[in-house]
């Protein structure tokens, strides 16, 4: 959270140091996902994709039917506030636990995936998703992404708007999309400054911002970013005068905030951290007609703040 410091570099050394005790901990997410997969306790299915462009704006539509299966928590239900009720992460499955990050971290394998593999970094005990990432959730995702030998992604989404399904705080992390199959580049790794944010980034409909992260960036450099960008997010609500949500993309080269203010169930084609980058997931062809409707641009806007 804003005003949290990293006190010194042991948490980071601690985390480091639990990571290496699975030095194969790439090849376990993989193993242990294509078991889960074989033996129905995850739900994934390869999925095809189709890349469009409107207003400028290059985004793919993956369909993915058998996201059917996921449950949504409506955004008035307990289990966004308090945790009571169900709660499919206060007491996971061992199967579906790869790792332990002390002191508040459990990494699971995501039981409804579009990406092989697909993982979850949850909290330990009940935080709201609502709640922003702490120093300590930042640490555990870098560490993550740093340990991994292939390009990662990390996104949160950060209250009901932003498109989270479940109340206690998680992130998802996967495979960084090959960029020369999707036809087009992410958006984000246009911005060029470490320094300055970006948020005006040729053909994206929406309010958007970026800071690169410097080469072997620390831990007190990410928690700046993070910082920064969360400033720039708040200052764009306050401004619209509605919403509080957001979504966060982080990589190891940038770091991305979208500030929200529909979710899209209203509409019946929801969007979460992912959709908002071009990577959109429909799993009916309902959802198709909703973001062809006015045309995905025009829908972006709907879903954050239109520039």
């Amino acid at each position: 959270m804003e005003g949290e410091s990293f006190k010194d570099q042991d948490r980071d050394l601690r985390l480091i140091k639990a990571l290496n005790i699975q030095a194969g901990l790439e090849e376990l997410c993989l193993t242990r996902f294509d078991r889960l997969t074989a033996t129905g306790q995850l739900i994934y299915e390869p999925s095809t994709a189709e890349t469009i462009e409107d207003q400028g704006f290059k985004l793919s539509f993956r369909f993915a039917p058998h996201l059917r299966r996921k449950p949504i928590t409506p955004a008035d239900a307990p289990e966004r506030t308090t945790g009571e009720g169900h709660n499919p992460f206060l007491d996971p499955p061992p199967s579906e636990v790869l790792l332990s990050i002390e002191p508040d971290h459990l990494l699971l394998v995501n039981k409804f995936s579009v990406y092989r593999p697909s993982l979850l970094l949850i909290t330990r005990e009940f935080v709201p998703q609502a709640d922003g990432l702490s120093r300590n959730d930042l640490a555990a995702a870098w560490t993550i992404l740093c340990h991994f030998k292939e390009p990662y992604m990390m996104i949160y989404n950060c209250g009901f708007e932003s498109g989270s399904s479940q109340g206690h705080k998680h992130m998802q992390l996967w495979p960084y999309p090959d960029e020369q199959e999707l036809g087009f580049e992410l958006f984000p790794n246009q911005a060029k400054s470490d320094v300055y944010v970006t948020d005006d980034i040729s053909n994206v409909p929406y309010k958007h911002f970026v800071l690169r992260l410097p080469m072997n960036a620390d831990l007190v450099t990410l928690g700046h970013a993070y910082d920064e960008l969360l400033r720039c997010v708040r200052q764009s609500h306050y401004e619209a005068g509605k919403g509080t949500d957001y979504n966060v993309i982080l990589v190891k080269e940038w770091m991305c905030m979208i500030p929200r203010r529909h979710s899209g169930l209203d509409r019946g084609a929801g969007a979460n951290s992912a959709a908002m980058l071009g990577l959109v997931w429909i799993v009916t062809e309902a959802e198709t007609e909703v973001w062809n409707s006015a045309g995905p641009a025009e829908y972006f806007k709907y879903l954050g703040l239109p520039r």
